[in-house]
């Protein structure tokens, strides 16, 4: 998969939208493990969207 059809990461709370392998953070959830975080806003409501 190219750079350009590469999957894309949605923050739900600020909308950003960034390639998966950009500068998304991750956060440890005791019970759900580890999630991906917004450097945006810092919320881990993240979702995958295909091209």
């Amino acid at each position: 998969m190219s750079e350009t059809q590469q999957a894309q990461l949605r923050c739900l709370e600020c909308g950003r939208t960034a390639p998966r392998n950009g500068d998304w953070g991750e956060a440890t959830h005791p019970t759900l493990g580890t999630m991906t975080q917004c450097p945006e806003c810092g919320s881990t409501n993240v979702q995958s969207r295909q091209p």
